[in-house]
């Protein structure tokens, strides 16, 4: 009995959970969420969207807005949960309109599939490499930054000179590597992390995810288109 822990002896366990399991379980509870949203948007929703378009510009604005002040509440509980889960579920909604009309399409339903399949292969194995890796993938950062902005410009421009599916695949393809490249650098991450930025870590691979499907999925439609 002398060569006990102070807790067995009081039989008391400790059940804290590691910081990479917080961020997994709040990582899982985005998931959960932003299902949630695409599921009651896209079943409840969609004639307040066709009735009213700046409804979607309002939800993405506070979408935007969430991600952009993330750092300013991501620490702070219970609002910091409250603030997840709610930019989760937004998320979800923002994608309906996407998801209900390719799945009322032909074979619509049958390239969704794909596309979360391909998205959950791609997000394990990039995950595992980036966990098991002995390198410091911090330098990443920089090109991966970079690498976005080019990205998000092209994509507006997109918006205003409509191109062709060619383009539109390197376009995709191009998503792909690059958030494939954010899943590795941010999975790295975790193991520097402070402890208290769980939710900011759980937050940014969901980000990497959400964007890793969306761009799977467009790559598959311009192959097929």
């Amino acid at each position: 009995m002398e060569n006990q822990s102070p807790i067995a002896r009081e039989g008391k366990l400790n059940f804290e959970p590691t910081f990479f399991g917080k961020v997994m379980a709040f990582f899982a509870l985005a998931i959960a969420c932003s299902c949630a949203g695409v599921y009651l948007a896209s079943n409840y929703f969609m004639d307040n969207f066709i009735a009213m378009p700046s409804l979607m510009w309002i939800i993405t604005i506070i979408e935007l807005a969430l991600v952009f002040t993330a750092r300013m509440w991501s620490t702070k509980y219970p609002i910091n949960r409250l603030l997840f889960a709610a930019f989760a579920f937004i998320s979800g909604v923002t994608i309906a309109p996407l998801i209900a009309i390719l799945a009322a399409s032909p074979e619509g339903v049958a390239i969704i599939t794909k596309a979360l399949l391909a998205t959950t292969l791609m997000f394990g194995a990039t995950a595992i490499f980036g966990w098991t890796t002995k390198m410091n993938l911090s330098s990443l950062k920089g090109f991966l930054m970079i690498s976005l902005i080019g990205l998000l410009i092209v994509g507006l421009i997109g918006i205003f000179i409509p191109w062709s599916n060619t383009m539109e695949m390197i376009y995709s393809g191009a998503g792909v590597l690059i958030f494939s490249g954010f899943v590795v650098y941010d999975i790295n991450k975790l193991k520097y992390y402070p402890e208290d930025r769980y939710i900011d870590a759980a937050l940014n691979l969901y980000l990497d995810i959400f964007n890793l499907f969306i761009f799977i999925l467009r790559l598959i439609m311009s192959r097929r288109d």
